[in-house]
C-alpha cells in the first residue's frame, strides 16, 4: 500500500479515536453533571428537614422559657410573698389526711424561698431582659444560677456555666453566643452527642481538567452528601426527642398552674382578711381545717412547681436527662394528690 494511503487511514482512525473520546468525556461530563445534582439534592432535603426541626424546637423552647418566667413571676414570688405571712406551721397537723401524705416540710417551703429570691432579679428587669438565649437557658435550666447578672436592675448578659457551654442548647438557639447561641459554631455543632458536619454546599468538582476526574468526584460527593444526610438524620431524631419532652414539661407546668392559681388566689385572700398578730402574721394553728388543708396542698404544689422548673432538661453532653422524664411523673403524681386532698 503507497505510504500516503496509510497516512490517510491513521489519520482517520486517530479522528475517529478523537471524536469517540470527545463522546466518553461529554458522557462522563453528563454523568458528573447528574450525580452532582442528585448530591446536591439529597443535601438539601436533609439541611431542610433537620433546619425544620430545628425552627419548631427553637419555637417550642422559648415557649417553655416564656411560661417559666410567667409561672415564676406571678405564681412562685407572689405564693412566698403571702406564704410568709403565716407563722406557727405544723407540718405534721392532722389536717391533711394520713393516707394521702403531702411530703412537704419547712426544708421544702425555705427552698422555695431561696429560689423566689434569686429570681426576684431575674423577673424585675423583664422578659425581654433574658434575650433569646437567656430565654432557652430558662427553659433548659430553669434556674437563676445560669443566667449572668451582675445586680437587680441589670440586664442579663447571656448564659454562664454548663448552659454557655452546652453546644445543642446554642445549635437551637441560634445566635451569638453572648446571646445564648453560637450556630454552627467553628462550622460544627453537636445535637444530642453528634457532631454535625459543616453546613456547606456539596459540589464544585464538576469541571475538572478531565472528564474522568469530574466523575470520580461527583461520586464522592454523592457518597459525602448520603453520609452527611445520615448524619443530619439522627440528629434530627434527636431534636425531634428534645422537641418532645420540651412539649411534655410545658404539658404539666400548665396543669400545675392551672391547679395553683386558686389556691394561690384563695391564700393571698386568706392573709389580707384574716386576724393578724402584732407582726402583721397569721396563726396557722387558729384556722380552720379548710384553710389549712389549702395552705398545705398550696405548699405542695409550689414546691411542685419549683422543682418541675428547675430539672434540667439537656444535660452537659446535650442529651435528654432522665430527671426530667422522672419530674413529669413526680408532677403528675402531686397533681393526683391535690385534687384527691381537695375532693
Amino acid at each position: 500500500m503507497p505510504l500516503p494511503l496509510i497516512l490517510v487511514g491513521a489519520a482517520a482512525l486517530i479522528a475517529g479515536y478523537g471524536v469517540k473520546k470527545g463522546f466518553d468525556a461529554k458522557s462522563d461530563f453528563d454523568d458528573a453533571n447528574e450525580t452532582n445534582e442528585q448530591a446536591q439534592r439529597i443535601y438539601d432535603g436533609a439541611v431542610r428537614k433537620l433546619e425544620t426541626t430545628r425552627e419548631k424546637t427553637q419555637n417550642s423552647l422559648s415557649a417553655l422559657g416564656e411560661l417559666k418566667f410567667s409561672l415564676y413571676k406571678d405564681k412562685l414570688i407572689p405564693f412566698v410573698a403571702a406564704f410568709k405571712k403565716i407563722h406557727n406551721i405544723d407540718f405534721q397537723h392532722d389536717a391533711i389526711d394520713d393516707e394521702l401524705q403531702l411530703d412537704v416540710d419547712q426544708a421544702d417551703m425555705l427552698s422555695v424561698e431561696e429560689v423566689a429570691l434569686k429570681m426576684t432579679e431575674v423577673v424585675g428587669g423583664g422578659i425581654t431582659a433574658l434575650g433569646a438565649g437567656g430565654l432557652a437557658g430558662l427553659a433548659t435550666y430553669g434556674s437563676v444560677g445560669f443566667l449572668a447578672s451582675a445586680s437587680t436592675g441589670t440586664a442579663i448578659a447571656g448564659l454562664s456555666g454548663a448552659a454557655a457551654t452546652n453546644a445543642t442548647l446554642a445549635w437551637l438557639g441560634g445566635g451569638a453566643l453572648s446571646a445564648g447561641g453560637m450556630g454552627m459554631a467553628g462550622g460544627a455543632a453537636v445535637l444530642g452527642g453528634i457532631v454535625l458536619a459543616p453546613v456547606v454546599a456539596v459540589g464544585g468538582m464538576m469541571f475538572a481538567s478531565k472528564a474522568e476526574a469530574a466523575k470520580h468526584n461527583a461520586y464522592s460527593n454523592l457518597s459525602e452528601a448520603e453520609v452527611m444526610a445520615e448524619q443530619m438524620e439522627t440528629a434530627n431524631i434527636a431534636a425531634q426527642g428534645v422537641h418532645k419532652r420540651i412539649k411534655e414539661i410545658h404539658r404539666v407546668l400548665v396543669k400545675l398552674d392551672n391547679r395553683f392559681e386558686p389556691l394561690l388566689e384563695g391564700l393571698q385572700s386568706l392573709v389580707a382578711h384574716s386576724p393578724k398578730n402584732w407582726s402583721g402574721k397569721i396563726d396557722y394553728m387558729k384556722l380552720n381545717k379548710e384553710d389549712q388543708v389549702g395552705i398545705m396542698v398550696s405548699m405542695m404544689m409550689a414546691k411542685t412547681i419549683k422543682n418541675v422548673l428547675e430539672t434540667q432538661i439537656l444535660d452537659e453532653q446535650g442529651l435528654i436527662s432522665e430527671a426530667s422524664g422522672d419530674i413529669i411523673d413526680s408532677a403528675n403524681h402531686s397533681l393526683l394528690l391535690a385534687q384527691k386532698q381537695l375532693a
